[in-house]
């Protein structure tokens, strides 16, 4: 939905949605200033580079967009179901303390 952007008007209502990610799923939200980074020869970044990089890290998004041409903020969230294999890798692969008997 459209309507004012975030934290502009103190009495602004919004569309609520709720979804959930399947696990490997990530959702990405990003401000204006990606869509609407301009190069040298003023061609906008556009929604159809930003969908083509979607799948990239938050900060790959941002690097991305800030090389073509920032000429506003430029912020990027992604948020990510991780997968059970990745949990339990991640977790094997920890550091772990070592503790002696008393």
């Amino acid at each position: 939905d459209s309507g004012l952007p975030l934290g502009l008007a103190a009495d602004a209502t919004y569309a609520e949605s709720n979804f959930e990610l399947a696990a490997g799923e990530q959702f990405t939200l990003l401000t204006d200033g990606v869509v609407e980074a301009r190069s040298k020869t003023k061609e906008l970044f556009g929604f159809e580079r930003a969908v083509a990089i979607s799948g990239q890290s938050a900060g790959q998004i941002a690097e991305t967009a800030v090389a073509f041409g920032q000429e506003d903020d430029v912020t990027v969230l992604t948020i990510r179901r991780r997968i059970t294999e990745e949990i339990a890798s991640a977790a094997d692969a920890a550091p772990r303390l070592a503790s002696s008997p008393a």
